[in-house]
């Protein structure tokens, strides 16, 4: 692929899959985690297992205004699933973890949702499984490339 047509039809091809596949993936979290959670909270869950740890981060990647993603914290900690704890250095800021059940809680779901995708994957011939695969190691060491700078 050292043309620009070759890479213009790698575009167009992750423009194209890309959502599908992440489509895919949200629909096997959203049968795994039940209708306990909203996928949003769920995504709260997600987000700071992750490592963020600030409402304003995990609202921005959410794409939502501080005031939703605060009620949506909030929600959660009356769950039992996050904790809120305060930033030593600048106690204005909230900091969150999840909780030993959020923990277990999102785990649970997303082995669930692990064991469901690895069963709809298992169609795929060993062929189709080792481009993929090898698609995928590709993508996720040039990852950085992708992103904004």
């Amino acid at each position: 692929m050292s043309n620009l047509k070759d890479t213009s039809l790698l575009a167009d091809l992750m423009m194209e899959v890309m959502p599908k596949a992440m489509q895919a993936l949200r629909e096997e979290m959203r049968e795994s985690r039940g209708g306990y959670l909203s996928v949003p909270q769920f995504r709260v869950l997600a987000a700071i297992n992750r490592g963020l740890t600030h409402n304003k981060e995990i609202g921005e990647l959410l794409g939502v205004s501080e005031a939703a993603i605060s009620r949506m914290i909030d929600l959660l900690a009356t769950e039992g699933l996050i904790k809120k704890g305060v930033n030593k250095a600048d106690r204005r800021l909230t900091v969150l973890s999840l909780t030993t059940a959020g923990q277990k809680f999102f785990n649970t779901a997303k082995s669930s949702a692990r064991a469901r995708l690895k069963s709809k994957l298992d169609l795929f011939t060993s062929e189709d499984a080792e481009i993929v695969s090898k698609g995928l190691e590709t993508l996720q060491k040039n990852l950085a490339l992708l992103r904004d700078k």
